[in-house]
């Protein structure tokens, strides 16, 4: 991998480790690319992977009532696949590639569980989760 930054796409999550922790961290991820219209994450999967988005956008989408609703689309320094790792549930949204797209894939349980070995990165994570489920929410439902 190359410069830190270049490494983690300046995620703030990332940046809170130290440099013993994020290379452990950087040793579990693989990377992987993606085309426009990819499906990188499927709602409803089991899937065990966390992502950072390195390079290119991704929208994220959830079927409520037979509609597609876009949640949001990130760019690079997100993380998404994050919900289901940290809230032990199945894939709560589709997240598709919206061009060609570079993103580094972890294995959730891993990645959470070297997380919570550091309170900063672990408060961070559950508030990433706990902001996504409210947006969602909101989106969803129409609650503000």
């Amino acid at each position: 991998m190359d410069d830190f930054d270049e490494q983690v796409a300046g995620n703030l999550l990332f940046k809170t480790l130290d440099e013993e922790a994020l290379q452990k961290v950087m040793s579990l991820a693989t990377v992987r690319r993606y085309r426009k219209g990819e499906t990188i994450i499927q709602e409803g999967d089991t899937g065990n992977e966390m992502y950072l988005l390195r390079q290119g956008q991704v929208a994220v989408r959830t079927l409520q009532g037979g509609f597609i609703i876009d949640l949001t689309e990130l760019g690079p320094g997100s993380i998404f696949g994050e919900v289901a790792q940290v809230s032990g549930v199945r894939r709560t949204a589709t997240v598709v590639a919206l061009g060609d797209v570079e993103v580094l894939e972890f294995p959730g349980p891993e990645l959470v569980a070297e997380l919570r070995k550091h309170p900063t990165a672990s408060e961070l994570l559950d508030h990433i989760v706990q902001r996504r489920a409210q947006d969602t929410i909101a989106k969803t439902f129409g609650e503000d």
